[in-house]
């Protein structure tokens, strides 16, 4: 979860303006923030439907392992729905230049792509549970450890899928908007300082 506090927060940072704006970098920067911002809203949405029905699932079903399921499914949404909210409402904040620009896409996808790996974990974690589950002499501990691991798999499987997507997305508008950019940068090495430029076609 640490490191999707990590994205929240990076999304929420307020920058200065471009020093000096192009159009050609105007959808890049449109696209990045849309595709945060939506997928903010789905991962928002995951959130809220999985604390909702997790509350209601828990307060009507009469069987132990249903209700611990329910509950584990609840407190994932409650987490996720805290961490995305804030910056659905967060509006679209310019970077301060063209490499600041291309550092914080860098950080987007690194960050996004460790999450999906770490969602694998999530899974494993999940399913080692549930085997864990069947040695337990203790009825409700094997019930709880059994429902807790399935109720990880299942969100560990949502937020794979989220995390996979957001990084393709996000390497697609790299790709089409930013690199050809980057291609047009020139570096000064002026002594005791890199200069970074930018020749406008």
């Amino acid at each position: 979860m640490k490191i999707y506090i990590s994205i929240i927060a990076i999304i929420l940072i307020s920058t200065k303006g471009f020093a000096q704006t192009d159009s050609k970098l105007i959808p890049f920067e449109d696209k990045q923030y849309k595709i945060n911002h939506n997928g903010m809203i789905v991962l928002s949405s995951w959130g809220g439907a999985n604390l909702v029905s997790g509350a209601i699932g828990y307060g009507t079903s009469a069987k132990f392992e249903d209700q611990q399921f329910h509950l584990m499914n609840a407190a994932w949404g409650a987490i996720n729905l805290g961490i995305a909210l804030p910056s659905v409402f967060n509006k679209q904040k310019s970077a301060a230049s063209l490499f600041d620009l291309q550092k914080k896409q860098t950080t987007f996808e690194k960050l996004f792509l460790a999450n999906a790996l770490l969602d694998v974990v999530y899974i494993s974690g999940g399913a080692y549970l549930t085997q864990v589950s069947k040695n337990q002499t203790d009825s409700k501990t094997s019930q709880r450890l059994n429902a807790y691991g399935n109720s990880v798999m299942i969100q560990g499987a949502g937020l794979f899928v989220f995390d996979t997507f957001m990084t393709l997305f996000h390497n697609r508008n790299r790709k089409r908007h930013l690199d050809p950019l980057l291609k047009n940068a020139t570096f000064t090495f002026t002594g005791n300082s890199v200069k970074l430029g930018y020749r406008f076609n």
